[in-house]
């Protein structure tokens, strides 16, 4: 060996050790990270056998508790949203954006629907200066999948007019009592509303009356009775039946 194939032999030897040093700690990083990925899938993962766990982390089923809290506070929102609006809302051009709004937490089909009602509901508004507060008392579950649900939605509808004899007053009637069933489906991961329904008018869901022209109804469960008085009475105690909160 001559003397410059010595020299070259000497220069590249500790670059070898080096290359191979560094492939054997990138070996052992990949060796701890399988086995890391593998205790993780024994530990985590719902099965009988590794394949199974494996599916059950890639493609995990749904959490049945978390999916039935999300819909009882989407009804719960819901009702409470659709049963609230008043003089504070009316916009200088009539319109009532903020409860048009809702719109966004409903199904295509039945947003199309409300659409209409929620017109009417601003023109009773700026016509009676009517004020409405809906309040949820209960909530339960009657049924409920993967991608749809029943909800049972029980509170009340607190009424409020313009006292005409006296400026800046208002008269309150008697609170109105409601028990609503609530359809949602599953949307893009979400509860939307489907269908409303007043269990205690005897008419169709919100979804399937029609309602005419010239005819406004800003409430499934109609106006307010009794005589006006100075402050509400009433028993704030309605129930749901069905498992809820």
């Amino acid at each position: 060996m001559t003397a410059e194939e010595i020299s070259t032999a000497r220069s590249t030897t500790p670059n070898a050790r080096i290359r191979w040093g560094i492939l054997g700690l990138l070996l052992g990083v990949l060796v701890a990270g399988l086995g890391i990925a593998g205790f993780v899938v024994l530990d985590k993962g719902a099965g009988s056998n590794p394949a199974s766990k494996l599916d059950s982390l890639i493609d995990p089923s749904p959490d049945p508790a978390k999916a039935r809290e999300q819909a009882l506070a989407a009804a719960r929102s819901f009702v409470q949203r659709f049963n609230t609006y008043g003089p504070d809302l009316l916009q200088t051009d009539g319109s009532m954006p903020d409860y048009s709004a809702l719109g966004e937490v409903m199904t295509a089909k039945f947003a199309k629907i409300f659409k209409d009602n929620a017109g009417y509901a601003a023109e009773v508004v700026k016509d009676t200066g009517i004020d409405r507060v809906g309040t949820v008392y209960a909530v339960g579950v009657a049924s409920i999948d993967n991608d749809s649900s029943e909800l049972l939605v029980a509170g009340i509808v607190d009424f409020s007019y313009p006292d005409p004899k006296q400026s800046g007053a208002r008269i309150e009637f008697a609170p109105l009592r409601f028990r609503y069933q609530v359809s949602l489906v599953k949307s893009g991961g979400a509860w939307k509303v489907d269908d409303l329904d007043d269990l205690d008018d005897e008419l169709p869901s919100f979804g399937e009356a029609s309602i005419p022209q010239g005819q406004p109804s800003t409430d499934p469960s109609g106006e307010p009775s009794g005589d006006p008085s100075g402050s509400a009475s009433v028993d704030p105690s309605p129930s749901a039946t069905g498992t809820g909160e």
